[in-house]
């Protein structure tokens, strides 16, 4: 019954209009997927942990921020959707992640030192985080996760108030839902979009190493050793992200586009 209410609630917040992506994202076809399943399945290391001094990772973050910078401004100011003054902190976990944060934020774990198998890789990972700031889809996730909200709060209210009504602590019990509601359908409002958030960072990510003069097959291996390391290979509906295969087979076809365009952003959606 809890999972056929959220997708009731994620059905209804793609409904509503909730913001997704800036550009039109060139879509992997089945082939493609199935390719890039193959070559996840083929063998090969995932993520490698190494450990680096804190020294190193100071520097290797520094010196591959300064590398994008430069071409992921540029990038923004064409968007002109999104945040171009970012705060890089860096992070004591050793757990290879990274996240953007509100007001420019962005946020790196030591651990991307210690997994990256060289700095294309690193980059990769900065500039999908660069690109997160710079189409707005903090804020943009922010609005979905309020209007799923207003939208969970509103069904599941209802739907308590009419299985009570006439009861006694009917008002308690619509309070209750309401609330409950008001959770699922804030996760909802978030994972309505976002999967289609995370292709575009992917994209322009690819872009901005491409302007950047990084080499983009390295930066890809980043990619595939997640991938690899997950051991998942279907996206589902309560997927923040799109799953290893699918991922890698749209960064493929996104880099395709982006040479073939000299590195244009793609058309608004």
């Amino acid at each position: 019954m809890r999972r056929r209410t959220f997708l009731a609630l994620g059905m209804a917040a793609m409904a509503c209009g909730c913001s997704g992506a800036v550009h039109q994202l060139p879509m992997a076809s089945d082939g493609e997927v199935a390719a890039a399943l193959a070559e996840v399945r083929s063998g090969g290391n995932g993520l490698q942990y190494r450990h680096a001094s804190d020294d190193e990772v100071d520097e290797t973050l520094r010196a591959v921020v300064d590398r994008v910078r430069g071409p992921a401004l540029q990038v923004c100011h064409e968007i002109g959707a999104g945040v171009c003054n970012w705060q890089f902190r860096v992070s004591r976990d050793r757990r290879f992640n990274a996240a953007a944060w509100p007001h420019g934020l962005i946020v790196l774990n030591r651990g991307l030192v210690d997994y990256a198998a060289n700095d294309e890789e690193l980059a990769m990972v900065i500039a999908h985080e660069i690109a997160h700031q710079a189409a707005n889809h903090v804020a943009r996730g922010q609005r979905n996760q309020i209007i799923g909200a207003m939208i969970g709060a509103a069904l599941l209210g209802a739907a308590g108030m009419a299985a009570t009504h006439g009861q006694q602590g009917s008002a308690q019990t619509t309070r209750i839902a309401m609330d409950v509601g008001a959770q699922l359908g804030a996760h909802a409002g978030h994972l309505a979009y976002s999967k289609e958030q995370e292709r575009e960072a992917d994209y322009l990510a690819a872009l901005i190493l491409y302007r950047a003069g990084i080499d983009l097959e390295k930066a890809r291996g980043v990619l595939l050793a997640m991938a690899r390391s997950s051991h998942r290979t279907e996206t589902t509906i309560l997927d923040s992200h799109p799953v290893g295969p699918e991922r890698l087979a749209a960064w493929d076809r996104a880099v395709a586009e982006i040479r073939a365009s000299g590195g244009r952003l793609p058309p608004r959606a």
